[in-house]
């Protein structure tokens, strides 16, 4: 008499490995993309002394990172850069915090909505450079009147799209969380923000951008400190090199926070 074994399907065997090579596309992107960039450097560096154009007016490449590399200059970059970014950072949570609070209330609440968001909107149209002045004003020119401009600027990208993640919830998936007993608060937190997250975090990748934006044009009106500040003393004193090169760090502080949100986008909303 044999015994027969009877052999399940292996729930130990150990799963195969997603390959994390780069796919053969997203090598010619990369490829392209920096293709791209060193025939844009290149033509900075040659095309404006072909042309005969003027350094002040549009300085070489070798210019502009001699300006940037200048030891003399570094330490002001540093510092003035760790204050511009501070009000980005600062200014950017306040204001992501207030675009998701206010999305979740105006996007359950309809009568809210029809009441409020016409106000928002108003306030959002303003250009900012003019309200700046009133911010200086009434808070000075230190911190926190530049922390406002960025408030305003970030929580309304968020706000949208929280209000436009939750809405397009499915309403049949919400039934089904109220018919098995779930509480307001728990069909908040365990269905709508997770299914509003892909549309929450393109709002924040619209927020880093014009919180930059608004910390600069913040400066522009008034402060002592920031790279907008350094940007109106190289103006004014036709360093044309040196506003390249400020700009050089500005883009790059973008390219970091932007850089740092799609990276937890890719590990929060891993499903999408």
């Amino acid at each position: 008499m044999t015994t027969q074994t009877i052999t399940t399907p292996s729930a130990t065997a150990p799963r195969p490995r997603r390959s994390r090579r780069p796919s053969p596309r997203r090598l010619k992107s990369v490829a392209g993309s920096v293709l791209l960039g060193v025939v844009l450097l290149a033509a900075w560096q040659f095309v404006p002394g072909w042309t005969g154009t003027p350094s002040y007016v549009v300085p070489p490449l070798s210019d502009v990172l001699t300006a940037l590399t200048d030891p003399t200059a570094l330490p002001r970059y540093v510092s003035n850069a760790g204050t511009t970014l501070t009000e980005v950072l600062v200014g950017l949570g306040i204001g992501v915090v207030i675009g998701l609070v206010g999305g979740i209330a105006l996007a359950q609440f309809r009568t809210v909505y029809d009441v409020v968001f016409p106000y928002i909107v108003a306030i959002e149209s303003i250009p900012k450079v003019a309200v700046a002045p009133l911010f200086i004003i009434w808070f000075g020119f230190d911190l926190p009147s530049k922390i406002v401009v960025v408030v305003l600027l970030a929580f309304f990208p968020v706000l949208v799209n929280t209000i436009h993640g939750i809405r397009e919830v499915d309403r049949d998936q919400i039934e089904l969380f109220e018919a098995n007993g779930a509480s307001p608060g728990q069909i908040r937190m365990k269905l709508l923000l997770p299914a509003a997250l892909p549309s929450i975090f393109s709002g924040l990748e619209l927020a880093v951008a014009n919180s930059m934006i608004g910390a600069i044009v913040a400066e522009f009106v008034g402060a002592q400190h920031g790279l907008g500040v350094l940007i109106l003393q190289a103006q004014g004193g036709m360093q044309t090199a040196a506003v390249f090169a400020l700009l050089i760090i500005l883009s790059a502080l973008g390219i970091v926070l932007n850089t740092i949100v799609r990276m937890a986008r890719r590990k929060v909303v891993f499903w999408a």
